[in-house]
């Protein structure tokens, strides 16, 4: 079995990481919160994305509009 070297991380640096890596992808440069789920893995976690985009711009998304499409 192949051993993984893990490094232990504060949920505030992982919350942060993972919004600047969510906000690298296409169209999703405006996403203003994340919500981080554990799953049972060890270190396992999944993110859902909560607030699209801010009140102002064309950007501007909510979700019933992206659930729609």
């Amino acid at each position: 079995m192949v051993k993984y070297i893990t490094v232990g991380l504060r949920y505030d640096a992982l919350r942060k990481e993972c919004l600047a890596a969510v906000r690298q992808w296409p169209g999703c440069e405006t996403i203003g919160g994340i919500q981080i789920i554990r799953s049972n893995r060890p270190g396992g976690f999944s993110v859902r994305i909560t607030l699209y985009g801010t009140a102002e711009g064309e950007n501007c998304r909510t979700r019933d509009a992206l659930r729609s499409t």
